[in-house]
């Protein structure tokens, strides 16, 4: 394993961490003390508890968690994966903290190998395939120069279904033959040119690399609603030179591709490992804390460094259960990557009534340690942006500008309509940014572990908040207001076509309830307990199955972004078509539909909000 020479900063922080420790000594002893003396013993605080559990956290314990996790080569049900979740499972045990492994059928794709070859030429740029393409042996085909993929048409993520009539206006057209497209592969585009009847697809890093990904649009395991949406079309990767080559001799005239693609798909079992960390009672509310443990190769920071840190803040958390309010559930999800996403959506659809009914929110992880990692961000819900905006000022200095969660990074808890909360440490496009993202340069060499120390105590900050705080630290107005925002832009692009207004007027109402029930929870001496932990996620659960989701709770939205509000989102397409048209009715009768949907979550929230307003006194 590799050692660093300790220089003066690392001092500094030793020093630090020498302080820190003695403060959590100093919090473990004053409730013995008060005891002894016959007195309560003082509750911690947030703070104090955050600050312990930094202090615990060496930088010692990350590098080594991180070796022994990131020496192994971890593709979804490999050996590799369960060494390191062997690893895991033993060290929680052997503090104590209660951890289960459970084994589940899971469906997978590992890319074997690919090629391209520009017939007729000596051209055949290096390529690989990636997971869910169809494999393909030899296929030959004219080659036809998409460009860029905005010049795709929209697609409804729904359905499927292209949010226009042909002839599409100015789109090659691909029927019969391979595409050649200046992008990433990407579940959309792949889906697209698939429902434009293309054979198959050349992609063009627009990078000189080669990145590992996923192209299909199932989300967890396919079932009878998604499973014909499983990919019937041949992806293959070329660097950016690869894709200048080819287009060299397109400049010239007519080219005819033969590709091969190999990928292995089949249903295998996993293992995902999952710790509980006790809250005050068996029945306590409980905030869900997870990461992915599958990597593509070594997968050092995408996620080895993640996964180690997780495994100490569980294992410092769990020396603290007995001042914790709430409890904490901590996941090592398999399948992210060559299972899209399978182990967070398992344990959605098995442990859905234990989530519906207690859970409080979803806390992710995903490639923090990076070495060069300058800026910070945050992804969350609109609830929790206060909190990621706090814990980042207080730790780092910086402010942020918390976005909104996507279609990726195992947020399978929409449907339930969990608040979501997760930080991020990245590097700056002209340091060359993450460059080793999905490659096999991702080793141990790219962790910086003083980084690394600086992202978990973040998390530290944020898991004592959510698990400490009198109140859970969620505020209603913000998503409220967050709403109230979508739905204002939606009003403008509706150009009078369509109207929100049932929706704009809940929406209001929803928003003074808001605000009265965020200023009595931030007065001096706030109810608390888990009737209102439970009472503010009864508000919020509908607004975010709205927000986040088109299917509802029960089954996964396809795995891409379809945005904020997806329901309503043909709304920006009616500007575009003619009132007359056949596309334009079906839209407007889709609408009508999504508007319903938004109202009864929009009702839904108000019955909720009123019924926490009493309970507060509000």
């Amino acid at each position: 394993m590799m050692r660093r020479r300790i220089g003066s900063a690392e001092t500094g922080r030793a020093m630090r961490t020498v302080l820190l420790a003695s403060l959590a000594i100093l919090c473990h002893a004053a409730p013995l003390a008060a005891q002894r003396r016959g007195r309560a013993p003082r509750v911690p605080t947030p703070q104090e508890i955050a600050d312990s559990v930094r202090a615990a956290i060496t930088l010692g314990e990350l590098e080594r968690h991180t070796w022994e996790i990131v020496q192994h080569q971890r593709p979804s049900g490999s050996p590799g994966e369960y060494a390191a979740i062997d690893y895991i499972v033993k060290t929680l045990r052997a503090s104590g903290v209660p951890v289960e492994v459970h084994e589940f059928m899971a469906y997978t794709s590992d890319p074997v190998s690919a090629r391209v070859e520009v017939l007729g030429t000596r051209v055949a740029p290096e390529a690989i395939t990636v997971a869910f393409s169809r494999s393909a042996r030899n296929l030959e085909a004219p080659l036809v120069d998409v460009g860029s993929p905005d010049a795709l048409p929209e697609i409804d993520v729904a359905t499927g279904e292209l949010l226009a009539l042909a002839p599409f206006d100015g789109v090659p057209n691909v029927s019969g033959a391979i595409a050649l497209v200046e992008a990433q592969p990407r579940p959309d585009i792949a889906w697209k040119l698939e429902r434009l009847g293309a054979r198959g697809a050349v992609f063009v890093n627009p990078e000189e690399r080669l990145n590992d990904l996923i192209v299909t649009t199932v989300w967890g395991a396919p079932s009878l609603r998604d499973v014909h949406r499983i990919p019937a079309l041949p992806v293959v990767q070329v660097r950016q030179s690869g894709g200048e080559a080819i287009r060299r001799l397109l400049a010239q005239g007519p080219v005819r591709v033969r590709l091969t693609a190999e990928v292995q798909q089949r249903w295998r079992p996993l293992r995902l490992a999952v710790a509980t960390v006790a809250g005050p009672g068996t029945d306590a509310p409980f905030v869900v804390f997870g990461g992915h443990i599958d990597g593509w190769y070594h997968g050092a920071t995408d996620e080895g460094a993640s996964n180690a840190a997780m495994l100490a803040l569980t294992q410092a958390f769990h020396r603290h259960r007995a001042k914790l309010r709430r409890g904490l559930v901590v996941a090592w999800w398999p399948g992210h990557s060559n299972g899209r996403y399978a182990g967070a959506t398992w344990f959605a659809d098995q442990r859905f009534a234990a989530l519906r009914e207690r859970a409080l929110a979803y806390v992710n992880v995903d490639g923090i340690g990076q070495m060069g990692a300058q800026r910070f961000g945050a992804t969350t819900t609109a609830s929790l942006a206060p909190l990621a905006r706090r814990v980042v000022r207080q730790g780092t200095g910086q402010a942020i500008d918390p976005g909104r969660p996507g279609r990726n990074s195992d947020m399978a808890f929409n449907g339930i309509g969990l608040s979501v909360f997760q930080l991020h440490h990245t590097r700056l496009a002209e340091d060359g940014g993450y460059w080793w993202w999905h490659t096999p340069e991702d080793t141990y060499d790219k962790v910086n572990f003083d980084i690394l120390k600086t992202d978990t105590d973040l998390y530290a900050e944020a898991l004592a908040a959510l698990l400490a705080a009198p109140v859970f630290p969620v505020s209603v107005t913000a998503e409220v207001e967050a709403l109230g925002g979508l739905l204002a832009a939606l009003d403008t692009a509706a150009a009078n076509r369509f109207d929100l207004a049932p929706l704009r007027s809940r929406q209001r109402r929803l928003l003074g309830l808001a605000r009265a029930i965020d200023r009595t929870l931030q007065g001096r001496t706030p109810p608390t307990g888990a009737p209102i932990d439970l009472g503010l996620v009864e508000v919020l659960r509908p607004l975010h199955r709205v927000v986040y989701t088109l299917q509802g709770p029960y089954h996964p939205d396809p795995a891409v972004d379809p945005g904020l509000l997806p329901g309503l989102a043909p709304i920006r397409a009616l500007a575009r078509l003619d009132r007359t048209s056949d596309r334009y009715h079906v839209l407007v009768t889709t609408l009508v539909r999504e508007r319903n949907r938004a109202a009864e979550a929009l009702d839904l929230a108000i019955a909720a909000a009123e019924r926490l307003r009493d309970r507060l006194g509000a």
